[in-house]
């Protein structure tokens, strides 16, 4: 493949192969990744999967595996070139049972390091998990398939993700919300608690069980078997708070904290009162208009022409903070690059802040589903979007005034064209 010489099979899953091969130019032995064709046969992913590696190959930290090479053969099939390490993966660590808290602190940090200098470059990883983490023949930890679940653009939630990566997605995640640092905080705590334990926080037998569990059910009991610091304790419920104005703002905190553990320091419940203040009155004076799904997707796909695959990052958490479409337009004009472009911007938003008044009215004017059609219309879309299709038919179902705009609500949610055509004809019989 290449200049690659593949010598055997590593391992593989949803996202792809990986092959331990050497590269003929340099002598050496890589990890090879090789992503399955229908996740880049669409040319739009293929350039944001080769825009995003750009991005990915200048982190430079001890405890990331880089990017040596990324490529592509002649018949379009895109592959990574990574370092290969002698090592062991943290899954198969933890399929020994419970670990040492010691352990488990120095691994945490040298995780942390390793994403905290990530997220200073607006990268967040989104798929943080044991397998994920190599520790090497030299006692280093090295986060691996760093933001090839973001590169890509696959949704985490299609089709063929495996009950481990839905395992440590975080609430706002699953809920389709804007995802920031912290969405990797929380798996940071979903991961602190495995390794203690030898047991996720969170279970179910198939996935809509554990997103039912993650979104809904009682946080896991902290007490453990084995006596740890209560320091360490904290660290937990400062991770897996669902509140993500309740867990630590950065991983800054996060790692000064895990030193506080080996120095028996006391540690206290990290809490955001400002921004609960500042959300409660934002609640109680202000009607915030629903941004429509397509105005966001269209945002996206205009923004991203400037700022790249940021783009999708940065029109979510700006439509999360706006409460109309002025104030979107001045959330996203800083990201703008000259002001003939933001004229145009602004120009589009006057259009739509005319019809915000007929948009809040149609808001209400919904129609019912019955539970049958429900059901019928998640058992067709769950072979489409995934595990989360439940949550998204129950969520479009609430603001949709019609069949026809519940299907299309539902589609806008599936990459391709074809697949969406093809959705929408099954779904339509639902009705």
């Amino acid at each position: 493949m290449g200049p690659y010489q593949i010598e055997g099979m590593i391992g593989a899953g949803g996202m792809g192969t990986i092959h331990k091969a050497k590269d003929t130019r340099l002598d050496r032995y890589v990890a090879l990744k090789c992503l399955p064709p229908h996740l880049t046969v669409n040319n739009h992913n293929r350039e944001r999967f080769l825009n995003e590696a750009r991005a990915v190959s200048r982190l430079d930290h001890p405890n990331i595996c880089t990017l040596y090479d990324v490529g592509e053969t002649d018949d379009k099939q895109l592959y990574i070139a990574l370092p290969f390490y002698e090592g062991y993966t943290l899954d198969k660590r933890i399929e020994n049972g419970p670990m040492p808290w010691d352990e488990v602190v120095s691994i945490s940090i040298q995780i942390c390091e390793g994403l905290h200098a990530a997220h200073k470059h607006d990268i967040v990883h989104r798929d943080i998990k044991p397998a994920n983490i190599i520790i090497t023949s030299d006692n280093i930890v090295k986060i691996l398939d760093f933001g090839v679940a973001k590169i890509n653009g696959v949704n985490l939630t299609s089709t063929g993700v495996s009950l481990g990566t839905v395992a440590y997605m975080s609430p706002e995640q699953l809920e389709g919300k804007a995802v920031d640092a912290r969405t990797d905080i929380w798996a940071m705590g979903v991961l602190l608690y495995e390794m203690l334990t030898g047991e996720r926080p969170f279970k179910g037998d198939q996935a809509p069980a554990i997103i039912h569990a993650i979104l809904y059910a009682e946080l896991p009991d902290l007490s453990f078997s084995e006596p740890i610091p209560e320091t360490l304790t904290q660290i937990m419920k400062n991770t897996l708070s669902r509140d993500i104005d309740c867990r630590y703002p950065s991983l800054a905190e996060f790692i000064n904290d895990l030193h506080s553990v080996v120095g028996n320091k006391t540690i206290k419940p990290y809490t955001n009162e400002s921004s609960s203040n500042t959300k409660s009155a934002s609640t109680s004076q202000t009607t915030k208009v629903q941004f429509d799904v397509k105005t966001i997707d269209d945002l996206v796909k205009e923004l991203s022409q400037h700022v790249g695959p940021m783009a999708t990052v940065i029109v979510n958490k700006a439509s999360g903070i706006s409460n109309n479409y002025t104030e979107l337009c001045k959330n996203l004009e800083k990201y703008l690059p000259d002001d003939e472009t933001r004229q145009k911007m602004r120009h589009r938003f006057d259009v739509m802040t005319s019809a915000e008044t007929e948009h809040v009215i149609a808001q209400d004017n919904t129609v019912s589903f019955s539970e049958e059609q429900l059901n019928c219309l998640i058992t067709t879309s769950t072979s489409y979007i995934g595990p989360i299709a439940k949550m998204l038919v129950q969520r479009h179902s609430k603001h949709a005034s019609s069949n026809d705009e519940l299907c299309q609500r539902l589609a806008d949610h599936i990459d391709n064209d074809a697949d969406k055509i093809h959705f929408i004809d099954n779904a339509q019989k639902c009705f």
